[in-house]
């Protein structure tokens, strides 16, 4: 692919665009076609992020509402279904990700330990007597 087919500010605002569109950075080609050309382009997946004026993972303070949206979804399907959630219980991880970097940090944000052989462990206070209760099984 020629390195001119596409303007360095086509690129940019495109992504730019994608981004407010999703409510992060795209992740993938299938939300990117660009990314292969970008990151050729500009050295590296973070270093376009960057022109873009974009990052990796969200910052600490950024998305707050969101993130105890998906610590009440974590809580809720441990309640409901008595498991650790899994990736596919979520309808985009790649938001998981954006704002908790891993799974395992959004399980962790909500209060589940990790222990050294990789199980997670559930604090006994880990559902409010409310929730503990609510059950619609």
């Amino acid at each position: 692919m020629s390195k001119n087919k596409y303007t360095d500010e086509f690129l940019i605002e495109e992504l730019q665009r994608i981004s407010t569109k999703l409510g992060r950075p795209p992740s993938g080609l299938a939300e990117y076609p660009y990314k292969y050309t970008v990151v050729g382009r500009f050295d590296s997946w973070e270093n376009t992020l960057c022109m873009a004026g974009l990052t990796l993972y969200a910052s600490e303070n950024e998305g707050l509402e969101i993130r105890a949206r998906y610590i009440r979804e974590v809580k809720e399907i441990y309640r409901i279904w008595g498991r650790i959630p899994r990736s596919r219980d979520f309808e985009d991880i790649q938001t998981v990700k954006y704002y908790f970097r891993t799974l395992s940090g959004l399980l962790e944000a909500a209060g589940m330990i990790k222990k050294s052989n990789g199980n997670w462990e559930i604090p006994k206070d880990f559902l409010t007597d409310s929730e503990a209760t609510n059950d619609h099984k």
